[in-house]
């Protein structure tokens, strides 16, 4: 029986393992739903065991005493030296480690030779590919997956492994849909996952929240890009959602991520209520409309947002806002302006950044092109000091966004500023859900941050806002999950707070050096309007007529392209003729493909074939990403 690992790393080793020994109960936010995913894929005969670090702590530490054959690692942005660190230590010990997820997917750049394998794109389809290789000797050191799967054959995770860990996560994770139709620039969702949306079945959603409430967890959070992005979808699973809450012993509680355009659909804010959701992570960004147009937020230009916000938390919803400082049109009056719009919208929760260039966005692209995006991992190699964000702004320096970040934090996360947005809320409520709730007793919380040893500003201001809370009982839960999130963020605030002053002082010092990301641009601009608009159609449509195995259309198409621009490395432009040597390179590619010698391969005429309609598979825009990771490959073979 073949022994695998699965390993999701911590973020900030020593800093988040010394918090979470010194914390009783929760250490994570959230179940591993991509390792259990994983798990589930592996055939049987398998022995598979996940190794959350966020739970467990790190793994060199365990003095594990099974021998594993095979060590697979998850990555994102926020953990890759920690992934890098863990591929070295297993493969000291000769065992093979594979390396998947957001981080790889996005750069693979950024880890090949740290680890045996890649594993880029979604895993439904390649991990068990490359288990098939793995176990014949033969496998590839990458492995891709261009074409977004059907994620209604995605299994059902697989949480045998974890099931001692379950009390430490504060919620549990299904992932209904991946994908997201908006076209934020700064969104790294559509970079990954696609822009068509693709959805599980009612009944794949319903037994996974079963598999979880039979696991003791009270509260889902589904792991979504945009949840409500097709209304009549979401309202179809919220009506089953419902129904299936009324067979529990108590109601699970679901949260997830929306766009503000759910504020306009009445019925869909009633079923959302009464499915019982508490909380959504709205991308609402800033009240700064030129931004919103410049990064293409445009379903946040469509209403009035304030009026939007209100009409969700008048539902007992609770709206947790992402908001960004550091737009090309923000400038220094941007900190009060996002304050005071923070306020009057009475925002309950607030997940407030810096803007950042996600690898592989619009926005990466185009700063890029400028020369404003900085090399945040080769800063971080040299130094121990994290890089808060990646950018050069415009119209601002970079300390000026810092202190400008900073004292912004510091007031919204003050308890004057949290009690007159707490109790604000609560005034708005109007509806109370249809599903039982769980209600406390003012006696029970009133005197809540004594018992939490906090000083006597804190326990005052909490005191006033349970007792104006109280007012509407129904609400008391959920406003005391509000008031402890808050005590959690202000200790983040402190956390955090020393390591942004001394970012502050080593860059206005000159002690830190800032320099733009030179890695190669490896698809011109001019090249992508006219790629979308007509030449992909027309290649994808005669290598799909031309192709034997249409399952490897998507690689067929990424190698296409690829040899379009190695041959054309000073493109200036589309130009007539271009068509025509797409078409003999596609010709090459599908004979190869088909196992047939280019010389000796004659293209027929299949007109008689049906093609899909490629434009609302969105392909051109996942074969892009890969050909953009392929040509950076090239490039920087030859630089080494």
């Amino acid at each position: 029986m073949k022994s695998i690992l699965l390993i999701n790393p911590l973020y900030e080793l020593e800093i988040r393992w010394i918090a979470n020994e010194q914390q009783m109960g929760v250490k994570a936010d959230y179940f591993p739903l991509g390792l259990a995913t994983v798990a589930s894929l592996c055939p049987e005969g398998y022995d598979v065991d996940i190794w959350d670090e966020l739970v467990r702590g790190p793994v060199e530490k365990a003095n594990l005493t099974k021998r594993y054959d095979l060590v697979g690692v998850t990555s994102h942005r926020a953990n890759f030296q920690r992934a890098f660190d863990i591929g070295s230590f297993y493969r000291a010990q000769g065992i093979p480690v594979v390396v998947g997820g957001p981080g790889v997917s996005g750069s693979p750049d950024r880890c090949r030779g740290k680890f045996d394998v890649l594993v880029v794109g979604e895993a439904e389809l390649i991990w068990p590919e490359f288990l098939r290789d793995w176990e014949a000797g033969a496998y590839r050191p990458e492995y891709r997956q261009v074409a977004k799967p059907d994620i209604t054959q995605s299994p059902l995770p697989d949480w045998r492994s974890i099931l001692s860990d379950v009390p430490y996560y504060a919620m549990g994770t299904v992932q209904t849909t991946r994908g997201c139709p908006f076209d934020c620039e700064f969104c790294d969702v559509i970079y990954l996952n696609g822009r068509a949306q693709r959805y599980k079945t009612n009944e794949q959603i319903l037994d996974e929240v079963r598999a979880l409430e039979r696991l003791g967890v009270e509260s889902i959070s589904f792991n979504d890009d945009n949840f409500t992005a097709n209304h009549r979808w979401a309202k179809d699973v919220l009506r089953a959602l419902i129904e299936l809450n009324k067979t529990f012993a108590r109601p699970v509680r679901f949260s997830t991520q929306l766009s503000i355009d759910a504020a306009d659909d009445e019925e869909l804010l009633e079923l959302l209520a009464d499915a019982n959701f508490y909380q959504f992570l709205i991308g609402i960004e800033t009240p700064n409309k030129e931004s919103l147009k410049e990064t293409h937020k445009l379903q946040n230009l469509r209403g009035n947002l304030v009026d939007q916000i209100h009409k969700v938390l008048s539902y007992g919803l609770v709206v947790r806002a992402g908001m960004i400082v550091g737009f090309d049109n923000d400038d220094l009056d941007i900190f009060d302006a996002q304050y005071d719009f923070i306020q009057e919208c009475a925002l309950p929760s607030i997940s407030l950044h810096m803007l950042n260039a996600p690898m592989g966005t619009r926005l990466w692209r185009r700063l890029r092109e400028e020369g404003r995006v900085i090399d945040a991992l080769a800063i971080s190699a040299g130094s121990t000091q994290r890089l808060f964000n990646n950018i050069i702004p415009k119209k601002m320096t970079r300390v000026q966004l810092m202190e400008g970040f900073l004292r912004l934090y510091s007031r919204v996360f003050t308890w004057e500023s949290f009690e007159e947005r707490m109790c604000a809320f609560v005034d708005l409520v109007e509806r109370e859900p249809r599903v039982r709730q769980q209600v406390i007793p003012l006696d029970e919380v009133v005197n809540l941050g004594r018992r939490m040893k906090l000083d006597e500003e804190s326990c005052l201001a909490m005191e006033r806002i349970f007792r104006h809370a109280h007012k509407k009982p129904f609400m008391m839960f959920r406003v005391k999950e509000l008031v402890v999130q808050f005590v959690r963020y202000r200790k983040s605030a402190h956390e955090f707070a020393p390591g942004l002053r001394r970012q502050i002082e080593l860059e206005s010092t000159g002690q830190m050096t800032i320099r733009p990301d030179v890695r190669p641009i490896t698809v011109p601009a001019n090249f992508r309007d006219g790629y979308a608009r007509t030449y992909f159609r027309k290649v994808y449509e005669r290598a799909y007529r031309l192709l034997d195995d249409r399952e490897k259309i998507s690689d067929a198409l990424v190698d296409v392209f690829v040899d379009f621009l190695m041959r054309d490395e000073a493109f200036q432009g589309w130009q007539d003729h271009h068509l025509s040597v797409l078409q003999e390179i596609a010709d090459r590619t599908c004979a190869v493909f088909n196992g047939v010698r280019p010389e000796n391969f004659l293209p027929t005429d299949r007109e008689d074939i049906a093609v899909p309609n490629v434009a609302r598979l969105r392909l051109h825009e996942d074969v892009l990403m890969v050909v953009e990771q392929e040509l950076l490959k090239v490039a920087l073979g030859k630089g080494a």
